[in-house]
């Protein structure tokens, strides 16, 4: 398939400023195809690169995505022109101690987002590396395949929180990650599910994704001292908003022996009650992105409708003219479902 040597791209270019700009199409290496980007999904860390500024300029963002293959290059087996794709997790360096644990996406190599300029999927071409291939099931259609990625993040908070049917869940944030995390709780049998969030309109999402209960921050509980609980205690606690308030409400919600799952990024850090972890046999523990494993179960979960994905992706795609724009409502709160760029609307 012939492909053009330039191509349109979102090009962050410092100071929240995002603009389309003609860019070289970029030369499949040996190993690695071109494909067409169908979607991409506006992800929270792509918020945090562009709107607060923690990326480099003349970076290309997006990381949630999918397509069709249109070129590959000359040492490429498996895959051909045609294929639909989904682009993921790869297999890390191989050596260190992680990769051989299985844990690549905690590689000891692993690369530093933001630091140096990226070439993402906010673009009508990408190129990727075989080993971060994964195909799109018959039936999947490209614009719901493309919330694999962020599916697998809120799998991982879920899986890492321990919780089962009939365990009871609260939610902090009410964003993607968040909703999705509800989801995945349903997906899995879990219905008692508390959803805190301030905007109004991601809580009513929350309750249409399947949410029990969504409340405003303010009205959760606060224990008095540090061994005593809440009236309703949470087996789990999955924190998606990044805020250190939040992090701190998490905590506080947890019954005894309770896990605080930290998926949410944010730059400000929290103070939290040791002594509370320590009376209580509390767990804090960290959700980093996701493995291979997670991103093979977010793709079995969609191929098999199990997740109502008509009402967590926006009905209406943006074009690259208005990633911008989009990234600007997303972190006010005013859009409350997954936004999908169609790069070549």
């Amino acid at each position: 398939m012939l492909v053009a040597e330039t191509m349109a791209a979102a090009v962050y270019r410092g100071e929240g400023t995002v603009t389309v700009e003609d860019v070289d199409v970029p030369s499949p290496a040996d190993e690695e195809v071109l494909i067409e980007v169908s979607h991409c999904g506006i992800c929270g860390s792509d918020l945090h690169f562009v709107i607060e500024g923690w990326s480099s300029p003349g970076s290309i963002h997006g990381h949630e995505y999918s397509g069709t293959i249109v070129a590959t290059g000359p040492k490429v087996e498996g895959w051909r022109v045609g294929d639909r794709v989904i682009g993921g997790p790869g297999g890390g360096c191989g050596s260190c101690p992680p990769c051989q644990a299985g844990d690549a996406h905690l590689c000891l190599h692993r690369d530093k987002p933001g630091v140096t300029p990226s070439r993402g999927a906010f673009a009508h071409y990408k190129a990727i590396p075989t080993n971060h291939l994964f195909r799109v099931p018959d039936g999947l259609d490209l614009r719901p395949a493309a919330l694999t990625e962020p599916l697998a993040v809120a799998l991982r908070g879920v899986r890492r929180s321990g919780v089962g049917p009939g365990g009871r869940v609260l939610v902090t944030g009410g964003g993607p990650i968040g909703v999705l995390t509800v989801a995945v709780l349903r997906a899995l049998g879990i219905e008692d599910i508390t959803v805190s969030e301030p905007a109004e309109t991601r809580r009513q999402l929350a309750r249409k994704v399947g949410a029990a209960t969504a409340v405003l921050p303010g009205d959760l509980g606060e224990p008095g001292l540090p061994m005593d609980l809440i009236d309703a205690p949470f087996d789990a606690a999955i924190e998606c908003s990044g805020r250190p308030e939040a992090m701190t409400a998490g905590l506080a919600s947890l019954g005894r022996g309770g896990v605080l799952v930290l998926s949410g990024t944010g730059m400000n850090r929290p103070r939290l009650d040791t002594l509370r972890v320590i009376l209580n046999e509390l767990v804090i523990t960290g959700s980093m992105e996701y493995s291979r494993d997670d991103f093979d179960a977010a793709i079995a979960l969609l191929a098999d409708d199990r997740l109502p994905t008509d009402v967590l992706i926006e009905p209406v795609d943006v074009p690259l003219s208005g990633v911008q724009r989009a990234m600007e409502r997303l972190a006010a709160g005013e859009v409350a479902g997954k936004v999908m760029v169609a790069p070549r609307a």
